[in-house]
């Protein structure tokens, strides 16, 4: 027994000296506690946290006024206008929650961010302690020019019964909370975990930090459901609370921002900007073009329950201030356009819906400055909405994704905001979009392969490029004008290549070139109706060369996607379709009149080189016609395991991994050289039969698209 107390006392001695030495060594005893965690247990850490931070003033880097963000700099509060990008991490063959655990990655963007002249990032959940490694690093070698972090706390997705105010849920977001703050004052240790990122996280980049984000684009149905669950709940705060008009889940929004302004300044004596994170599906206005056709504006997904920033009340002690991010795309939802106020709103190229829309939106927005935290342009071959003033999603060119950008972010300063953050830094394969989304399978293999016809995928500033196959190209050699076919591939095209005697007299001479891309006994066996002809294999695919710039891809009509059609079938009529995928859906507004459906037109091919584009479709060099199809757009559902469409009794509306599927035997390019004038065929060619090798693990490389440049050039200015 008094073996047992004289160790206990010991204990208690022993802690009291190394709390003795804590007052005077915090930083690098901390930093040593977390490198070996096992020497002393959390809870003893955090009393030791707490201990110190008491003594100390609260450190405030960064706060907000009514209308804008401030930094701390040389001991003066200076207004800071926000111009950043979103990071996400997700790189070819690897999910979002696979995060690089490289910090020459991270820093190596963080040099090319800081070069386009932006002066904050963001990202959307704790990374790797690379990372934040990174950060200080850079930070700490410009110290004039530091890129400023916004750090989101992600709330997981699908909460239980989805309802946010569910017991487990709270206490896994408070979790994740001290998690996140914890990592940006250096003082974390997380233990594996799957989805999540974790590790010892020892730099502290506080002063770095321009405020937390709480939440993410919260789902309506999720909205409901917590506010239904949980009628008559408020939340009262030593930071954040919510007023008398807050609805349950607001009451939650200011719940998670008390609990994180709490947990930062009793345990590090900081207190940094807290925001929650909105979109405009749950804006607070009532869009009179969102209605049903039945009438009733609950079954709208996107204006049917609001989120309004000004039932959160930020309290006195809460110093560094409050604010709201959001994410305003100039093209989703479809009110962006169809609303007919917006019409009006003009800049120095025009009229401008979304500066409309962002117009409006700060006319209810006066209690607390607001970001635009999200907001962009994808480049691309495809399309998921359409903006009538060409701010579409998706099919744009590198140039008109940053000019498109510039004129975003001059109508976001120009209404009052606090600043604007582009999506995003990179393409990530691993996204995808409603356009798409049913026809990439299997699911779980789509990371493997870049869909040029997502805009989701195309996002970036920074192209994340696959390399070329290393097997070498397939080679069909002619003797009449068609000299050779060539066929190669990559992670997000197949390529041809059809060397000519001389170039068309497309005044009187047109290219046929049939693609059969699986099963040699189905498709259409006959170029055109109006030519007797037939090629080797039956073709599903059918490219159009009838003018000097222009060009079409047709499809087999049994196999036109964006007709819910997936099953080729054997005809010899001549017949092919154009490729016209549904974009925006047909609605009506408040007063019953109709709204139109929006289709694309995705059998238009686009002409000019390939060099530092993910645009364009073909070309001509002197006499060589150089072509690449994306794959999406010749119904593979997996390119790198060889997986093409084929269902021949799809469901009406396709979800994820519902659609048939084979596996194709290779591909058969048969061209045809045609005098239309004369009602001649010139020459006809066919490839062989073309397969390629599964593959894994794409080889990638990174390329700034002409957009960084543009958007360069305007930071530089503001």
């Amino acid at each position: 027994m008094q073996k047992r107390w004289a160790i206990i006392s010991l204990n208690f001695l022993i802690f009291a000296l190394i709390l003795a030495l804590l007052f005077l060594l915090s930083g690098p005893v901390l930093y040593w506690l977390h490198k070996s965690p096992t020497l002393l247990n959390t809870r003893i850490i955090d009393q030791i946290k707490l201990a110190i931070n008491k003594n100390q003033a609260t450190r405030i880097y960064a706060k907000t006024n009514q209308t804008t963000l401030q930094v701390l700099e040389n001991g003066k509060w200076q207004p800071f206008f926000v111009k950043g990008v979103n990071i996400g991490t997700a790189l070819p063959g690897k999910w979002f929650t696979e995060f690089p655990n490289d910090e020459k990655i991270y820093l190596n963007w963080l040099e090319k961010i800081g070069q386009m002249n932006a002066n904050c990032i963001r990202i959307y959940t704790l990374l790797p302690p690379e990372f934040y490694n990174a950060l200080k690093s850079y930070n700490d070698s410009h110290p004039d020019t530091p890129l400023w972090l916004l750090q989101e706390i992600w709330p997981e997705e699908n909460p239980t019964g989805k309802d946010y105010l569910e017991k487990d849920y709270v206490e896994a977001y408070f979790q994740e909370i001290e998690y996140g703050v914890d990592a940006i004052h250096g003082q974390a240790y997380i233990a594996p975990r799957k989805g999540r990122a974790y590790g010892i996280y020892t730099s502290d980049i506080s002063k770095y930090l321009l405020a937390y984000l709480v939440g993410r684009e919260l789902e309506p149905d999720e909205v409901i459901t917590t506010n239904h669950n949980n009628s008559g709940f408020s939340y009262k705060g030593e930071y954040f609370s919510s007023t008398a008009a807050a609805s349950p889940c607001e009451a939650w929004l200011a719940m998670n921002c008390d609990y994180l302004a709490k947990y930062e300044e009793e345990h590090y004596a900081s207190l940094h900007p807290v925001a929650i994170v909105s979109w405009p599906t749950l804006d607070v206005k009532e869009h009179d073009s969102e209605w049903n056709k039945l009438g009733k504006k609950s079954l709208e997904y996107n204006d049917k329950v609001s989120i309004d920033i000004n039932n959160i009340s930020c309290e006195p002690k809460m110093k560094a201030g409050f604010f709201g991010a959001y994410h305003i795309y100039p093209n989703y939802p479809d009110f962006m356009n169809n609303e007919s106020e917006y019409n009006d709103y003009q800049d120095e190229q025009g009229r401008l819906r979304y500066g409309g829309y962002l117009q409006e939106f700060m006319e209810g927005h006066n209690k607390y400055p607001a970001l635009v935290a999200e907001f962009g342009l994808a480049t691309g071959m495809g399309t998921a909405h359409l903006s009538p003033d060409g701010l579409n999603h998706g099919g744009l060119t590198e140039e008109q994704q940053g000019k498109g950008i510039v004129r975003m972010m001059q109508a976001i300063k120009k209404e009052g905001y606090a600043g604007a953050i582009i999506f995003e830094w990179l393409d990530e394969w691993a996204k995808k979009t409603w356009t798409t989304e049913p026809f990439m399978i299997p699911y779980e293999r789509h990371v493997l392969w870049h869909n040029a016809i997502d805009p989701e995928q195309n996002y970036g500033l920074l192209a994340i490029e696959p390399q070329s196959s290393k097997a070498p190209p397939v080679i069909k050699r002619g003797n009449g004008q068609i000299k050779s076919i060539t066929l190669n591939y990559d992670a997000r095209f197949l390529y041809l290549k059809l060397d000519l005697f001389k170039k068309p007299d497309f005044s009187k001479e047109k290219l046929l070139i049939a693609l059969d891309t699986y099963d040699r006994e189905k498709g259409e066996f006959r170029f055109d109706p109006a030519i007797n002809i037939s090629a080797p294999s039956g073709a599903e695919f059918l490219l159009d060369f009838s003018g000097p710039q222009s060009a079409r891809m047709l499809v087999h009509p049994g196999y036109n996607a964006s007709q819910n059609r997936f099953s080729s079938y054997a005809s010899s009529q001549g017949l092919f379709e154009e490729i016209r995928p549904l974009i925006s859906r047909d609605r009506v507004d408040k007063n019953g009149n109709p709204i139109a459906a929006l289709y694309e037109n995705a059998s238009q091919l686009n002409y000019g080189t390939f060099d530092s584009n993910s645009y364009n479709h073909w070309y001509f060099a002197d006499s060589t016609l150089y072509i690449r199809l994306p794959w999406g757009r010749l119904n593979f559902s997996d390119p790198s395991s060889l997986m093409v469409l084929n269902d021949s009794n799809p469901a009406e509306e396709a979800g994820r991994d519902i659609l048939g599927t084979q596996k194709t035997d290779g591909i058969i390019i048969s061209a045809l050289y045609y005098d239309f004038d004369n009602q001649q065929v010139i020459d006809l060619l066919s490839s062989d039969l073309y397969k390629w090798e599964q593959w894994e693990l794409p080889a990638y490389s990174e390329r700034l698209k002409k957009s960084y440049f543009i958007i360069q050039e305007y930071f530089k200015n503001i």
